[in-house]
């Protein structure tokens, strides 16, 4: 039922307002009744009336005083003035806070229901708006997760503008912080045709991928995992530790590896200078994903091979030459061939790109970035990174 309250300083207005219809027919039920502003408001607060009948004209707190602080508390009351004759230039001035109507005295019984049948028409229309709006928070938010989903994948595949997805990033209230991480993991069917052809089809395999990745992304405060429209698992993920960031490919390529038998190709970039940068960034890891792909599949383990041990000081060809059970310079032809690299060159390229991403985080220290990416002083570091980059990495972590 819908509750009213009766605020008039006269015992015979309230005793007639109480007596002039019967209040169930209006599924309305009389919940308080006040004989001047202050009572009014204290019952007011206590009881949230849907409707109160308000006296214009009423000892220690008036009407209009009564209404500027049923406005500071935020009332969500239909608010009905009671005006005499005599006060209806103060039930004029009430219009300003949005009252609902007014009926003047002496009330009859059919003004009085013309304006509470209003009333409840009003607030029947209220109800069935806040009741689709409950609906649609409802719907939101059990599909939040698969909206937003789809929110980066149309825009990543240019379905959406860089104001739309700001847009709707607002609307979710999505918060990534300064420093994103997008990754890219894609599943290549040369390095799998035994498992394809035996146990599992690309698809399934897709499905456990993606399931690896929001197991492994749990804890994550904001991440989301979706694949585009070239069938790439995508990640976008709040980054908590940059460090952790660098090394957690590697570690997803091992788990994927253990629980599915199968090899991926995985790109990770991550960026600290505003979301719609993701965009640019992912393209650029998609285009590399792409190139290697199209790779020599023994060239491609090389390549993987390198990305996975890059860290290693000691690491060199003959190492991998003898594991892939070819020749060192075959090896070394082929990646040439397949990348325009050399060997040398190619490890060197996959450890400043390291380095970089480790910079993102202005607390490592160079000598540290160096040990991380396999260079055995702090010298050899600066060296190659100059000559990769054009500036020295004091330069460019001055510059982020």
């Amino acid at each position: 039922m819908w509750s009213l309250v009766v605020a008039d300083d006269e015992p015979k207005i309230r005793r007639g307002i109480e007596g002039i219809l019967d209040w169930h027919e209006f599924n309305i039920n009389i919940v308080g009744e006040a004989e001047d502003g202050e009572i009014a408001l204290e019952i007011i607060k206590e009881k949230k009336p849907n409707i109160i009948l308000l006296d214009i004209n009423m000892p220690f707190l008036n009407g209009l005083n009564l209404l500027q602080k049923l406005k500071d508390i935020n009332n969500k009351s239909i608010v009905i003035i009671i005006s005499g004759y005599d006060d209806f230039s103060y039930a004029q001035k009430a219009l300003q806070f949005n009252v609902f109507d007014y009926i003047l005295k002496p009330v009859n019984k059919k003004s009085m229901e013309e304006i509470i049948t209003k009333a409840v028409n009003k607030l029947n229309e209220i109800e069935k708006e806040n009741n689709y709006l409950d609906l649609v928070n409802k719907q939101i938010s059990e599909n939040s997760y698969a909206l937003k989903k789809t929110l980066f994948c149309e825009w990543l595949n240019n379905k959406l503008s860089d104001e739309q997805v700001l847009k709707e990033m607002g609307f979710f209230n999505i918060k990534f912080g300064n420093n994103i991480g997008i990754m890219v993991v894609k599943l290549v069917d040369k390095l799998n045709i035994e498992i394809i052809n035996k146990r599992w089809n690309t698809e399934l395999l897709e499905f456990a991928i993606i399931n690896i990745l929001k197991d492994k992304f749990k804890q994550s405060e904001v991440n989301f995992v979706f694949k585009d429209d070239k069938k790439n698992i995508i990640l976008v993920n709040k980054i908590d530790s940059t460090l952790k960031w660098i090394t957690i490919g590697n570690e997803l390529e091992v788990e994927i590896y253990k629980y599915l038998k199968c090899n991926v190709i995985i790109e990770q970039a991550n960026v600290s200078d505003g979301i719609l940068r993701i965009k640019e960034v992912y393209s650029k890891i998609v285009n590399s994903v792409k190139e290697k792909k199209n790779c020599n599949s023994i060239a491609l383990s090389t390549i993987k091979y390198i990305e996975e041990n890059y860290y290693l000081n000691n690491l060199n060809i003959n190492d991998i030459s003898n594991k892939l059970e070819v020749t060192s310079s075959y090896l070394s032809k082929l990646l040439k061939k397949e990348t325009g690299l050399s060997f040398i060159d190619y490890l060197t390229d996959v450890r400043i790109s390291k380095s970089m991403c480790i910079m993102e985080d202005p607390t490592v220290k160079i000598y540290d970035v160096a040990e991380l990416i396999g260079y055995s002083n702090q010298h050899y570091f600066c060296r190659a990174f100059k000559k990769v980059v054009g500036i020295s990495p004091t330069e460019y972590k001055r510059g982020k």
